[in-house]
């Protein structure tokens, strides 16, 4: 592959080029009630060429080669078009060019494990959620995927990079009645078959609570002191404000240049949030991003003051900042957007029992069901909520969602907790039709004041 990239590019006469080829095998079990309902074992092929010439983008995507010039002329005809449209003349950052390759680290390969085996796995955690007189429904997911990525670039880039990626879901419904509720859990990330083989402890608190959520009660609505939990905190940082600084986002968003103005203060000097692609084995891991730029630890947020924000080498040229290497496609027939990869709240200095032993009448928001966010404005569901009376937990409840704007919220956050988690899973991230992105997302515990919590 490496010499098919050398010779496109020795071929190729314009300002920039870079070419993807991307080789996965992919193999998935979907297990219903106990009974397997698809397995599914496949070859993807998928390439593209991207081109800046004279200030211009052209795109051209393919799932097989068979004649290098033919694509060579294709992308040509499109550059040429290109030119009979008038329109802002694009740059991008120059970077220094790498040359290397790349493999994830692991004990055991999923790949190489027996289907047989993998079976046996997920049938015994299946039995798990069967012990629950009242989970009726069981559904578990597993997936294994192995990533061969080549790419290079006109500025003497050549990049091979070897990803393996593992994962595992749980869904358990239960049913009392006409009450049904509903529990999920997920690991997913670039380790081996280990890191999904002793997860019955995460199994069991799957269906625990699925039958604890039917004994909830509906949350009343009102304005609360609220502790997110570190996977609910996880995806506000990465929904609510992570999506806002990207950089794309912002410069389409002239009233967002305003607001995300570096050195604007958004919360308390302990607030610290991160997005960091170096951080090996989970989910939004990256070698390099899908420009052949190294992945950045970069803070959104330090010490409560906005700091930077998410960059291509396009973005970052056009707003004249430093790239992040936060440049990336779902996979070669997608062009790179600006993406997270792995955004999360850093520790503070608050245990949760002195987060929680103040608080007369608020609310502990756990887990993550769904959500949605416009703009500055959020709604998120939590999996199962508890009520907080004088400083301990009290009553499970249902139905908690809480709605707000995130400039606000960053700006009520009262303490940080000490005990950071970071959470993959067979999920991702979407943007621009490519879902979904492997991204991790996490945080500490961290206390609010004056959220506004409603049932639904």
């Amino acid at each position: 592959m490496k010499s098919i990239i050398k010779e496109i590019l020795n071929k190729s006469k314009f300002d920039f080029i870079e070419v993807h080829i991307d080789k996965n095998k992919i193999n998935s079990i979907v297990m219903s009630n106990g009974k397997v309902e698809d397995i599914s074992n496949k070859i993807t092929f998928n390439g593209n060429i991207r081109v800046l010439d004279k200030g211009k983008w052209a795109f051209i995507s393919f799932n097989k080669i068979d004649n290098i010039n033919s694509l060579i002329e294709q992308i040509e005809k499109i550059i040429r078009l290109m030119n009979n449209f008038t329109q802002e003349k694009r740059k991008i950052k120059s970077y220094k060019p790498i040359v290397n390759d790349f493999k994830t680290s692991y004990k055991i390969d999923s790949l190489n494990i027996p289907l047989s085996e993998k079976y046996d796995l997920i049938l015994s955690y299946d039995r798990i959620l069967q012990n629950f007189k009242k989970v009726v429904n069981r559904k578990i997911t597993y997936l294994d995927r192995r990533e061969e990525i080549y790419y290079g670039n006109s500025e003497g880039s050549l990049i091979y990079q070897n990803k393996l990626f593992t994962g595992i879901s749980f869904v358990a419904a239960a049913r009392e009645g006409n009450n049904i509720q509903i529990a999920h859990n997920s690991e997913g990330g670039y380790r081996g078959y280990e890191s999904i083989k002793n997860l019955h402890s995460m199994v069991e608190e799957c269906g625990k609570k699925a039958e604890l959520l039917l004994k909830a009660e509906p949350v009343e609505s009102g304005k609360y002191t609220v502790i997110l939990d570190q996977k609910l905190a996880g995806v506000f940082a990465h929904e609510a404000f992570g999506h806002l600084s990207e950089a794309d986002f912002i410069f389409e968003n002239p009233r967002f240049m305003d607001i995300m103005k570096i050195g604007r203060k958004f919360g308390i000097e302990e607030l610290n949030i991160i997005d960091d692609g170096n951080i090996e084995g989970e989910a939004g891991f990256i070698f390099v991003d899908d420009e052949g730029v190294l992945p950045q630890k970069t803070y959104l947020i330090k010490n409560g003051i906005l700091n930077s924000r998410l960059h291509s080498r396009e973005t970052a040229e056009r707003m004249n900042e430093e790239v992040t290497g936060n440049a990336r496609a779902l996979n070669s027939l997608y062009q790179p957007l600006v993406r997270m990869s792995n955004t999360y709240i850093d520790n503070g200095n608050t245990t949760f029992e002195e987060m929680i032993s103040d608080i007369e009448d608020g609310i502990y928001a756990t887990d993550f069901v769904g959500g949605q966010t416009n703009l500055e404005m959020f709604t998120f569901s939590a999996g199962i909520g508890y009520k907080i009376k004088n400083g301990k937990l009290d009553k499970p409840l249902k139905n908690v969602v809480l709605t707000g704007n995130v400039f606000q919220t960053l700006n009520n956050i009262e303490y940080i907790g000490n005990d950071l988690k970071l959470y993959g899973g067979l999920g991702g991230c979407g943007k621009g039709g490519q879902f979904p992105l492997p991204v991790a997302t996490g945080a500490p515990h961290i206390r609010i004041k004056n959220v506004l919590i409603g049932g639904i």
